[in-house]
């Protein structure tokens, strides 16, 4: 699915016209598990909830890293992390430590596979 930018407010600049950190670590989130073919189909109007949400990022447990792990693993193996794994999806969406930590274990999963996922424009 394409997500109309002009519509959704992870795409739009802010009145400053700055984007804010969270929303690259979003976008960046987005753009590599569309690569992937995984971005959950909900994904896009999840986003769009976002600015008028009360969802509190919870903190980062233990629990997390554990599945933070299998999580990545799926992804990469083409699996809908959004309907498989909703309560994760949901903290990644709204934890920017949990999201950068996710994107790391990306990079590093999908490098030490050698599956080809992960280009040059990742790495910088």
């Amino acid at each position: 699915m394409i997500a109309n930018t002009v519509l959704s407010p992870m795409f739009r600049q802010s009145q400053t016209g700055h984007t804010n950190a969270s929303d690259k670590d979003l976008a960046a989130l987005r753009e590599r598990l569309l690569g992937l073919n995984v971005w959950p189909e909900a994904g896009d109007e999840f986003l769009a909830l976002l600015p008028v949400s009360r969802w509190n990022a919870p903190p980062l447990n233990d629990e997390d890293n554990e599945w933070l792990l299998i999580v990545v693993r799926d992804a990469l193996r083409g699996l809908d992390i959004g309907s498989n794994y909703p309560a994760f999806f949901q903290k990644l969406i709204t934890n920017t430590n949990l999201r950068q930590a996710f994107l790391n274990e990306l990079d590093r999963q999908a490098l030490s596979n050698g599956n080809g996922v992960l280009n040059k424009k990742h790495l910088l």
